[in-house]
This record gives structure tokens, C-alpha cells and sequence, in this order.
């Protein structure tokens, strides 16, 4: 140790070996270490520890582990009602948000996706909806409809919305930011669930 600290460390002739532990610790663990340390260990302790698959939301990126959203899935057609289109951004989700969901994975062993659904009616507590995706697979598809590009797909890809199968969630079970789709588009959506599925 350098005089220039040894002087430092002691005042007045009186020695103060807090200090020099404090020194020796910064210079052999350096503060940023010690910050992803903290951070490391806080982690651990409330069990959101980081994983490698991440879910990118249409906003950012999380890389915590999310308990899949409890999904009921029906035939559109045993649950036909009065469809309109009444995105409102203030209170509960309306016809005409968009919403995003923890959907579970497809393959076993990997955690949830984040999936966007596109609300279409509620039930007392739950929000009845029709899944959204940017798979082009689903071009010309009789059960899938295009809905274009929107806010609900951070990279501007179209995306089509699924007809035959409606998902039934919990309020508390979605992710909201102001997302709506055209009315024009949801009205598309309208018309072939009133037309295919029995719908008003």
C-alpha cells in the first residue's frame, strides 16, 4: 500500500481499519462489479432471475419469466353475441383494443410468448378476444382474416386475426398500451364473424 493511502488511513495517529477494508474491497472488486453483484443477487431472491429466450413486447424487451395467462379457448360459434366496435382507453378493455397476453409456448419446455389479441366483447370479469399474428403462413387461410400493419407489431409486419376460435381471459390477465385497431378493419372482422360464426 502506498504511503499517500497510509497516510489517509490514519488520522491523527489513530488507526482506522474500517477504511482500509473499504479501499482494499474497491480496488480488488470494482463498483460496477459490485452493482451487477447486487443486482444478481437481488434477483435471485425474488425468483425473476434472467433467461435467454426474451419476448419482445411492441415496446421493449423483457427478460423475465412470465407464468403463461389462463386462456379459455371456445368455437366462435357457441359463444355468438352482439359485436361493435368501442375502444375506449380509459377503464376496462373494449371492442376494438388491442391486448397482449402470456400465450404458452407451442414447443414444450420453453417459456410463454407474448401474443396480441384483438378484444371483441367481454363476459362479467373476462375479456372474450380473437389472436393476432404476423405469420404469413396464414395468407389465404378460411379461418385467418387480413388486418394489415398496426401498433400491435413493433416491426410494421401484416398480420391476420383468427375467426373460428375465440380466447376467453381474465382483466387480469392482459397487458394494455393504447392500442386500437382501424375500424374499418375491425368491421371486416365483424362482418365474417356475423356472416361465418352466427354473430349480431
Amino acid at each position: 500500500m502506498s504511503s499517500s493511502l497510509a497516510r489517509k488511513a490514519s488520522g491523527n495517529g489513530k488507526s482506522q481499519p474500517g477504511l482500509i477494508k473499504r479501499a482494499l474491497r474497491f480496488l480488488t472488486h470494482p463498483p460496477h462489479k459490485q452493482v451487477d453483484n447486487s443486482l444478481a443477487h437481488i434477483r435471485d431472491g425474488l425468483g425473476i432471475g434472467e433467461v435467454n429466450n426474451t419476448v419482445k413486447s411492441s415496446t421493449t424487451a423483457t427478460s423475465t419469466f412470465h407464468e403463461a395467462t389462463e386462456i379459455n379457448v371456445v368455437p366462435s360459434e357457441s359463444i355468438a353475441r352482439m359485436l361493435f366496435y368501442a375502444p375506449d382507453m380509459d377503464g376496462q378493455a373494449d371492442s376494438g383494443e388491442v391486448v397482449w397476453i402470456w400465450a404458452p409456448a407451442e414447443a414444450p419446455g420453453r417459456p410463454p410468448r407474448e401474443r396480441a389479441m384483438v378484444v371483441i366483447g367481454r363476459n362479467r370479469s373476462s375479456i372474450l378476444g380473437l389472436l393476432v399474428s404476423c405469420n404469413p403462413e396464414h395468407r389465404g387461410e378460411e379461418s385467418w382474416i387480413d388486418i394489415g400493419a398496426g401498433g400491435w407489431d413493433p416491426r410494421g409486419r401484416q398480420s391476420w386475426v383468427r375467426l373460428d376460435r375465440v380466447l376467453e381471459v381474465s382483466e387480469l390477465g392482459i397487458r394494455r398500451q393504447g392500442a386500437v385497431i382501424p375500424k374499418g378493419r375491425f368491421d371486416r372482422v365483424a362482418n365474417r364473424l356475423r356472416s361465418d360464426f352466427g354473430w349480431v
